[in-house]
C-alpha cells in the first residue's frame, strides 16, 4: 500500500515554525520585563538610600548647599524610577502582545494537526478496507481452488 500523504504538509511546517518563533519572541519579552523589573527595583532602592541621606544629613545640620545637591541627585533618582516603570510598562504590555501572537500560532498550528489526525485516521481506515478486501478475494479464491482443480483434472 502506499504510504500516507497529507496535501497540507507544508502549510502544517510553517505553522509549526511560526508557532516556535512566537515561543521564542514570548520568552524574550518575559526576559525584558524581568530585567527592567529589577533596573526599577535597584532605582527604587537608590532613590530610597538617597532619600535617607538627605534626612541623615538633615539631622546632622549639614550645610545647604550639600542638603541641595542630595536633593537634586533623589530628583535625577526619581526621574530614572518613572523611566524605569514607564519601560516596565512597554516590556508588559509587549509580553501581552508576544503572547497573544503565541496562542493564535498555537491555535492555528493545532487545528491544522487535528485535521491531520482526522486525514491520517481516515486514510488508515481506507488502507484497512483496501487490505481486508484483498483478504477476502484472496480467501474466495482459495475455497474456489480445490474445485477448479477437480474440474481440471476430470
Amino acid at each position: 500500500m502506499k504510504t500516507f500523504r497529507f496535501p497540507l504538509e507544508s502549510i502544517r511546517v510553517l505553522r509549526q515554525q511560526r508557532e516556535r518563533m512566537a515561543q521564542q519572541n514570548y520568552a524574550r519579552a518575559l526576559t525584558k520585563c524581568d530585567a527592567v523589573a529589577r533596573n526599577l527595583h535597584v532605582a527604587d532602592e537608590k532613590l530610597a538610600e538617597g532619600r535617607a541621606a538627605v534626612n541623615y544629613e538633615l539631622a546632622q545640620g549639614a550645610a545647604a548647599s550639600h542638603i541641595v545637591g542630595l536633593r537634586t541627585w533623589c530628583v535625577v533618582l526619581e526621574v530614572r524610577c518613572h523611566e524605569c516603570e514607564a519601560a516596565l510598562v512597554e516590556a508588559r504590555r509587549e509580553a501581552g502582545q508576544a503572547f497573544q501572537a503565541l496562542t493564535l500560532a498555537a491555535r492555528e498550528r493545532e487545528a491544522l494537526d487535528r485535521f491531520h489526525e482526522k486525514s491520517r485516521r481516515a486514510w488508515v481506515h481506507e488502507t484497512q478496507i483496501a487490505e481486508q478486501k484483498i483478504f477476502d478475494e484472496l480467501a474466495v479464491q482459495r475455497q474456489a481452488a480445490p474445485a477448479l482443480e477437480a474440474q481440471r483434472l476430470n
